[in-house]
């Protein structure tokens, strides 16, 4: 891509081009001042008439949309997104906090050569900004971890930088999209099949550590069936290398399963191997606890203290069942005794017809809810699991995962709940999750099923 816009250039009458910063996969980015705050940014620029991939323009709105929702000290700030059209062109903008300091790349270039203890402070505060975007819901996965999207500065304080390649674990999950997307030598093996997992930006915060530490690019390093080989060119401990071993492991099982299991793991706070019979899992909102281990998973919601305004609706009905048929026959009963000694007004009888009208009607609804759920599970072999019922599976047994979707009448959106189909039965189940959580559950169930495969 040609250069766009010329120093001293003023675009949307407040953003002033001052220089060009770098240029990478999708967009150019400046040095700018912004004229209303007199402050430094990073503008970044993307031509329509130049772009000759429609991807490249799906990418970039994605970065606009997540960065606009990111606040961490290390990742800079959004400012503004927005488009400039020209009689000849429409030019896409990206307007975030400068970063100060130089990229790792251009600290190496210069010269730089870091030991052990300033590795691993850069480690310890990208595995910060890492964890903090895989707690997000749906967690985000930067996709390009390499020595040119990390700025450091001369006090030490690391930024993370250039989201041009970021996806949510949920895109991936339903859209099952194949891009490849990344920086050879800092790409995991996965981003070659178009897939990105948790442990998929572990692997480029190994290599890029890993350029650090040998100044050379981790294409150019030894290998052994994919694997690096770099114990013998680099001078550290041999806890160290075991946790960058672990990293930088080309299987997807091997490595550590998010980027907060390695941090506690450089910290000490954990062993680097984990226990690859049994891995327990909870979704960043803690309402969902999966445990998955060779021989089954098991999926338990926990309750909700919040609960939506549908599940008071069937929790009403359960409650209706228990309790307010029970209650008619006394209130009945009492009523009628009163009746008999006492003078009993129009009204008051009124009132319990009404009541056991509603008694009648909820019953009902309960009756026949219940009625369809054993109709789904004697002639459909679905089971609809109430509430918190937990459910185990093996996983051999599962055929696929998705989200399924009903629409009520009365209600103006679908409902959408996370179906196993099995060989055995189907289960439906989550019905009063959060969107996100349902996403997030079905994401990792899929990704427990391609590790089989």
């Amino acid at each position: 891509m040609k250069t766009l816009q010329q120093s001293e250039k003023i675009i949307a009458e407040r953003y002033r081009i001052i220089g060009k910063l770098g240029q990478g996969g999708v967009g150019i980015t400046y040095a700018a001042v912004d004229l209303n705050s007199n402050q430094k940014v990073a503008l970044k620029a993307l031509s329509l008439r130049l772009t000759t991939e429609w991807k490249k323009i799906e990418l970039f709105e994605r970065e606009a949309k997540t960065l606009s929702g990111l606040n961490h000290p290390g990742i800079p700030r959004y400012i503004d997104y927005f488009q400039v059209d020209t009689s000849q062109d429409r030019c896409f903008y990206i307007a975030q906090q400068l970063a100060p300091g130089k990229s790792l790349a251009q600290w190496i270039e210069n010269g730089w050569k870091p030991n052990e203890a300033q590795v691993r402070h850069i480690a310890y505060q990208l595995l910060e900004i890492l964890a903090y975007l895989q707690s997000l819901l749906p967690p985000a996965i930067h996709r390009d971890i390499k020595p040119q999207n990390i700025i450091l500065q001369k006090n030490g304080r690391v930024f993370l930088v250039d989201f041009g390649a970021v996806q949510n674990t949920y895109h991936y999950t339903v859209t099952g999209g194949s891009t490849v997307v990344g920086t050879y030598g800092y790409m995991a093996p996965e981003q070659f099949r178009g897939k990105a997992v948790l442990s998929t930006d572990l692997y480029g915060l190994g290599t890029t550590l890993l350029f650090l530490l040998t100044q050379k690019f981790p294409s150019d390093l030894p290998r052994e069936k994919l694997k690096v080989k770099f114990r013998e060119i680099v001078s550290i401990s041999p806890e160290f290398a075991d946790w960058l071993e672990k990293v930088i492991e080309p299987a997807i099982e091997e490595r550590f399963n998010s980027a907060k299991d390695a941090l506690s793991a450089l910290r000490g706070e954990q062993p680097s191997g984990n226990n690859p019979d049994k891995m327990f899992k909870r979704s960043p909102q803690s309402r969902i606890t999966l445990i998955d281990t060779k021989r089954w998973l098991l999926i338990k919601i926990h309750p909700d203290r919040s609960p939506s305004k549908l599940k008071w609706f069937f929790q009403f009905i359960h409650l209706s069942y228990k309790f307010l048929l029970p209650f008619s026959l006394i209130l009945g009963f009492v009523l009628s005794s009163l009746s008999c000694e006492y003078t009993t007004t129009d009204w008051l009888l009124t009132l319990y017809g009404r009541f056991l009208v509603i008694s009648f009607l909820a019953i009902t609804t309960f009756t026949l809810f219940y009625a369809l759920m054993w109709l789904c599970r004697c002639l459909w072999r679905t089971d609809f699991r109430r509430f918190t019922r937990p459910i185990q599976i093996t996983p051999q047994d599962i055929q696929r995962v998705k989200l399924s979707g009903i629409h009520l009448p009365l209600l103006k959106k679908s409902i959408t709940f996370c179906r196993i189909r099995a060989k055995s039965r189907n289960y439906c189940f989550g019905l009063f999750l959060p969107q996100a959580e349902k996403e997030w559950l079905v994401g990792e169930l899929n990704d427990c099923l391609s590790k089989l495969k």
